[in-house]
């Protein structure tokens, strides 16, 4: 009997095929799907991550995986290509999505619209999931703007009442801004490389004279790398929500729905600091390493800015948010010490904040559905009454403070290795500032214990307020993708080479 060739079976593109025809689906013919639009979207969003497992495979036993079209001749290819430095978003994309649909199945069962509400997260997975894939810089706009769409939608129509439009156009004008940033940094990438294909532009730019002059403008090609540099980085900080564009995060990341605020805290916002890394570190290499410093200090008063607010908030799904800004900061600081012990751990924490603020913004939307309430300070107790979601809400908490074996120990470590490899690697002068901005930054560990204990105690421990004594435990639809998130969390805590096997050979390449 022969075997199918599987490396002949496009399965990134039917993934994101799946799930595009899938949310069209269920829009079309919403009034049939009125009940079951749930139930059909996690059996679309299923089939997309079970046809991930062939990519994932390949990368985790050495090779990657690509596939590649001819769009338009004069746009040059359009890939999908899976490696060691899309591995982590993707994974994280891909396994959060899938339960951020059955966890929807619960959160949604009194709500009305369900059907364009599944359409479009739908949409909004396949925007994030060809993101982390995309070969081609007009490619990767397309798919960033196509995150753009659907989440607006999704704010605009189930956010609170009384300030979604506010929150949507604030959301859309933020994300708009930055868009624009990229689009005109990828034109001036184009206009030196002549292509459009990251393959080719990044060995271009390899090869450009960095002191030469460009043609009428009379300043050096290094200069204008830089500029596109800045560009590119304001466009994705933006969308990491880093201090000070962030103003757009807390009410949105607040008022949207759960499980919607689960994709933007554990994968939107990330899909930013993996682009930095592709489009910065790894393409503008020369000023990546030039401007190092500024995205580090960057990240750290980021860290420490996110923290204070968290610690401040009694909003749980607002503290949880400013709690994403602050563990963005991390991110910042490890991608900008410019090592590749701070870039691996910066990528390994992708995954574990997707699933560790995941699966905290998932215990919150079950707090708040089964109590109605969102005030911190008018809950306590509750561990005894929704055990499950107090376990979960345990493990997501102790991961963010950086808990052994937790798996946001080894990645918040390995960011703080890296910036006290870039201090002992560096010349004696320049080594002073990292070596001190490091210290800082392993400081700002104090608050994310801080403001998570604080969290904890408030929600699940003390004593239980009268009006909340007939809370009961949420629906399973809810809690198996908390309890499968927390198995998650675990596991990658105690066998981090999972990861870090493909991770750390895709950034060798960074040299301080």
């Amino acid at each position: 009997m022969q075997l199918v060739d599987l490396s002949n079976i496009p399965f990134a593109a039917l993934s994101l095929a799946v799930l595009f025809l899938g949310g069209l689906l269920i829009y079309v013919f919403k009034g049939s799907f009125a009940k079951s639009a749930g139930k059909v979207a996690v059996a679309f969003s299923g089939v997309a991550s079970f046809l991930m497992i062939y990519p994932f495979y390949q990368i985790m036993t050495g090779s990657t995986y690509e596939e590649y079209a001819t769009w338009s001749a004069l746009l040059d290819q359009f890939g999908l290509k899976l490696d060691g430095i899309a591995f982590p978003i993707t994974f994280a994309v891909v396994v959060l999505g899938f339960l951020s649909v059955v966890y929807a199945v619960g959160y949604t069962e009194h709500s009305e619209n369900k059907a364009t509400f599944f359409a479009n997260q739908l949409f909004f997975l396949m925007g994030m999931q060809w993101v982390t894939l995309a070969t081609n810089l007009i490619e990767f706009f397309i798919a960033w703007e196509l995150m753009l769409v659907p989440s607006y939608f999704l704010i605009l129509f189930w956010g609170l009442p009384e300030t979604r439009k506010r929150t949507a156009m604030k959301f859309w004008l933020y994300t708009q801004s930055g868009a624009v940033c990229i689009l005109v940094g990828f034109g001036i990438l184009y206009s030196i490389t002549s292509s459009f294909e990251l393959a080719v532009i990044q060995p271009a730019v390899a090869a450009v004279a960095l002191g030469s002059l460009v043609p009428g403008l009379g300043i050096s090609f290094s200069t204008l790398l830089k500029i596109v540099f800045i560009l590119l980085g304001a466009g994705f900080l933006v969308k990491m929500a880093v201090f000070p564009v962030h103003w757009w995060l807390p009410p949105v990341h607040a008022e949207a729905p759960t499980p919607i605020s689960v994709l933007l805290s554990g994968a939107m916002i990330e899909t930013g600091a993996y682009a930095l890394v592709r489009f910065g570190s790894l393409t503008l290499i020369d000023a990546a390493r030039y401007l190092s410093f500024g995205v580090a200090a960057l990240g750290v008063i980021t860290m420490f800015y996110g923290g204070f607010m968290a610690l401040a908030q009694i909003d749980i799904k607002r503290l949880l948010a400013y709690s994403s800004v602050s563990q963005m900061g991390y991110v910042l600081f490890a991608l900008g010490v410019y090592t590749p012990m701070g870039a691996a751990g910066g990528l390994f924490h992708l995954i574990n904040h997707a699933f560790s603020k995941g699966l905290l913004f998932m215990t919150a939307g079950a707090v708040i559905h089964q109590t109605g309430i969102r005030d911190i300070t008018k809950m306590g107790g509750l561990s005894n009454k929704m055990p499950i979601t107090a376990f979960a809400a345990a493990i997501g908490m102790m991961s963010i403070a950086g808990s052994p074996p937790l798996s946001g120990f080894a990645s918040e470590w390995m960011m703080f290795l890296g910036g006290f490899e870039r201090a002992v690697t560096t010349t004696a002068i320049a080594s002073l500032p990292f070596l001190i901005l490091s210290i800082i930054a392993v400081s700002s560990s104090i608050l994310s214990a801080g403001y998570m204990l604080r969290f904890f105690w408030k929600v699940f421990l003390g004593s239980n307020p009268e009006e909340l004594e007939d809370v009961k435990e949420s629906s399973n639809s809810m809690t198996i993708p908390m309890i499968i998130l927390g198995i998650l969390i675990v596991i990658f805590g105690i066998f981090p080479g999972l990861a870090l096997d493909v991770i750390f050979p895709a950034v060798q390449g960074i040299v301080p």
